[in-house]
């Protein structure tokens, strides 16, 4: 949770003025700790009704209500391409597999492959050319570090936001307009490292990450923490962006927001 629960143990109570506030101030901390999440809750699901219905579906397997707040915000933010942009059912991805559009895809990813390991002996180039499931993208939105943070910023600054009186408790349509206009509107202290459940490009393989190996060790991964003590002290940004521009007019990149030297973007 991103509020503390305070817990109250049952005891033989002993009837002294300190006892007595002390309990008092316990029960008012519980009530006042419980109430926003109670509220916020009840704005997820009313603002959530307007969305596609994966999206919603979504919704009900992110852990908290703080990464719910995020992605909410997301889809909001996605809106009008939230339906081209959300990833493939697992009959899109067999179906794409036996596609044109799919060999020549991995036919690019091999261009680069050799043009990296001709420029880098010595160095191999690992990429990941599967699909990534929804799945598998709401597990990491439920794990990663970087969306935690995010998610408890904007659980604060909601929570705040809505104990304004003009949040009704139960929501009318200009309460849930008002919520809708902050969550859109909203800049999050720092970018979360995977994109919202559902509309990560990998989900359309629409990117590729690369990573750096040399024999079975891998030398530059898919790692945030890497980005500055690997990938650019070791030249290995520059070595990829030189590899990838010389084999494939298909790729953009590297990604800038959040940073990824890793992740390139692939335009079919």
């Amino acid at each position: 949770m991103l509020l503390a629960l305070v817990v109250c143990l049952t005891s033989t109570p002993v009837q002294t003025t300190a006892a007595l506030q002390s309990h008092q101030r316990t029960n008012l901390c519980v009530y006042e700790t419980n109430k926003p999440p109670d509220k916020l809750n009840v704005y997820v699901s009313g603002i959530s009704k307007k969305l596609d219905a994966r999206a919603v579906e979504a919704l009900t397997k992110i852990d908290d209500t703080g990464r719910r707040l995020l992605a909410l915000r997301g889809y909001l933010r996605s809106e009008r391409s939230l339906a081209s942009k959300w990833s493939w059912s697992a009959d899109q991805i067999e179906r794409y597999k036996q596609s044109t559009e799919y060999k020549e895809a991995i036919a690019e990813v091999e261009n680069v492959r050799k043009k990296f390991e001709t420029l880098n002996p010595g160095y191999t180039l690992h990429v990941n050319t599967e699909v990534r499931s929804l799945e598998a993208q709401i597990k990491s939105w439920n794990e990663t570090k970087s969306v935690q943070v995010a998610a408890e910023d904007l659980f604060t600054a909601a929570g705040m936001e809505i104990s304004n009186p003009l949040y009704k408790d139960l929501p009318d349509q200009p309460s849930l307009m008002r919520f809708e206009r902050f969550l859109k509107n909203y800049s999050v202290v720092s970018t979360p490292t995977v994109a919202v459940p559902g509309l990560s490009p990998h989900g359309q393989l629409r990117a590729f990450d690369f990573q750096i190996k040399q024999g079975d060790k891998i030398i530059a991964g898919t790692n945030t923490a890497m980005i500055a003590d690997v990938w650019d002290a070791q030249g290995w940004t520059e070595k990829l962006q030189t590899a990838v521009k010389a084999a494939s007019k298909k790729f953009i990149g590297p990604l800038t927001s959040p940073r990824e030297p890793w992740h390139y973007t692939y335009n079919p």
